[in-house]
């Protein structure tokens, strides 16, 4: 276990959820990941119990990899249909209350690689062309964070999340 996991593990491991739980869209009642095995940090409940009102936007989870920090965004919506202005904001915010935490729990950001990933549906047809990946661009207009708030973004659907990203997390986790 690395510095960072004890440190965040010793605060805030009643915070821990499977994707399932983090990935949950209580408008629509749905999940968009179905794994229940792996636990993570859930980054909004964190934000919440140190800013109750307001509550600051904030990505769903947190997932720590040897020295990369990815804040992940699901959202139970296909591309179009994504708030822009809201993505931005829990990028922002949520950046702003992890680099708080770090300074709280003597830890410095710097030492690691950020990465923000948004996480959204699939179209329907995805399958049938699943060797096209999407092009690795960064939607939402969040290019212009990458350097200033994070080392590197990630806007794609649940698809790619499973069979692409999540393998460089763990070979081993499904969503």
């Amino acid at each position: 276990m690395t510095e960072l996991e004890a440190k965040f593990n010793a605060e805030y491991s009643q915070y821990l959820s499977n994707f399932k739980t983090l990935s949950y869209d209580s408008t629509n009642d749905e999940y968009l990941c179905q794994n229940t095995t792996h636990k993570y940090y859930n980054f909004d409940k964190i934000v919440e119990k140190r800013c109750p009102k307001p509550t600051p936007s904030s990505p769903d989870t947190l997932i720590f990899k040897d020295k990369k920090i990815y804040c992940v965004e699901f959202k139970n919506s296909f591309k179009n249909n994504i708030n822009t202005p809201n993505i931005k904001k829990k990028l922002k915010c949520g950046h702003k209350v992890l680099l708080e935490i770090f300074m709280e729990l003597g830890l410095k950001i710097q030492d690691y690689k950020l990465i923000f990933c948004v996480v959204y549906k699939a179209p329907e047809d995805y399958r049938d062309y699943k060797n096209h990946i999407e092009k690795q661009s960064i939607h939402f207009d969040l290019e212009q964070y990458v350097g200033e708030y994070f080392d590197d973004i990630i806007t794609n659907n649940v698809d790619f999340f499973r069979d692409q990203f999540i393998k460089k997390i763990d070979q081993n986790l499904p969503c």
